[in-house]
């Protein structure tokens, strides 16, 4: 007849004080279920206001003076564009799209920017590389992405891509600084 060990409890017991702090620690979350037919407290949703009627879109654009008196760290441009050629995925045409671009630039390479058209209105983030402006914008309804490329001679290019059905459109022109 084979008989068995008895337990070796002191292998147990030393996992005896993980064991206790890890119920200590779990009893928080055992305690949010003890009252499930209590009600939670009220929410609230709030709808945002559409773009460039938020209150943070009243605040004046930067203007600080460097310490020394020198220039300005931000700086503002509005460009007017127009384009000669739209592309509905292969297919070109005449185009007379037109819109204008004012690009509020950090001073170090980073700027936001609005487009406006005739159509809508967009806040860009952009960046700004060798008198380059590379601009984008991602918009939820309809979803879809806008992309917009200045180049420093002022050659330029607009693409929105949307997705119901998936299509791009390009337009090719240029845009100047507004008079």
């Amino acid at each position: 007849m084979k008989r068995c060990a008895a337990p070796s409890w002191g292998a147990d017991m030393k996992s005896l004080p993980l064991t206790i702090a890890a119920v200590l620690l779990a009893l928080p979350v055992f305690a949010q279920d003890a009252a499930p037919d209590e009600p939670l407290p009220p929410t609230t949703v709030e709808d945002l206001p559409p773009g460039g009627q938020a209150p943070v879109d009243q605040i004046p654009a930067i203007s600080d003076v460097a310490p020394d008196g020198g220039v300005p760290d931000a700086t503002a441009t509005a460009m007017s564009c127009s384009f000669q050629t739209e592309c509905v995925d292969a297919e070109c045409a005449e185009s007379g799209f037109a819109g204008r671009l004012t690009v509020i630039s950090d001073g170090a390479g980073m700027a936001e920017a609005e487009w406006d058209d005739d159509a809508e209105s967009l806040a860009f983030s952009a960046v700004l590389n060798n008198g380059s402006i590379l601009a984008s914008s991602t918009t939820t309804e309809p979803p879809g992405q806008r992309l917009l490329t200045i180049l420093a001679n002022g050659e330029a290019r607009y693409t929105t891509h949307l997705t119901d059905p998936i299509h791009a459109i390009s337009y090719v022109g240029t845009c100047e600084v507004a008079q």
